[in-house]
């Protein structure tokens, strides 16, 4: 074989072997990426469901039919078959201090999307001004879980 072919075909089979491994066609469903946009619609439901209270307050045992039937949905995610999202058992109200009123109770590492490798383990959380993010297991793990029932515990599917 000619040398001026040789380099060239070595340097592709080389180039080959490093970026086929990080060229497989998968897909980021599931995880993170359908639990971000769950908690997110959960904790805006909440939020904005506020000024609707004689009270100003947004609790998620005492919401009224509208409200539940937005609920149940969230509840239940085919991309998340065994995640449970906790929400909180206290009252939520204008005024107080930003702070996590929902969260998935399953950590996921395909958020950020990564070429290489995958991301840290991180939970979906929801937080009482309607905005969402991910949380370290760390920070999972300090949050008093007592205060928070499973939505859908609350909101059992039609066919349980």
């Amino acid at each position: 074989m000619n040398r001026k072919l040789l380099f060239p075909a070595v340097g592709l089979l080389i180039a080959i072997a490093v970026l086929l491994p990080t060229a497989h066609w998968s897909t980021n469903c599931g995880g993170n990426s359908a639990a971000l946009p769950r908690v997110h619609e959960i904790a805006f439901t909440a939020a904005v469901n506020i000024s609707d209270t004689p009270d100003h307050t947004f609790r998620f045992t005492t919401a009224n039919e509208e409200e539940r039937k937005e609920l149940a949905c969230c509840a239940h995610s085919v991309w998340l078959p065994r995640a449970h999202f906790l929400v909180s058992l206290a009252p939520i109200a204008t005024g107080q201090p930003k702070h996590i009123i929902v969260i998935c109770d399953t950590p996921y590492r395909n958020v950020p999307r990564r070429w290489i490798g995958s991301a840290s383990p991180t939970h979906a959380a929801g937080y009482s001004d309607g905005s969402y993010g991910l949380i370290s297991p760390a920070e999972f793990a300090a949050i008093d879980k007592s205060t928070f029932v499973p939505l859908d515990r609350l909101y059992p599917s039609k066919s349980e």
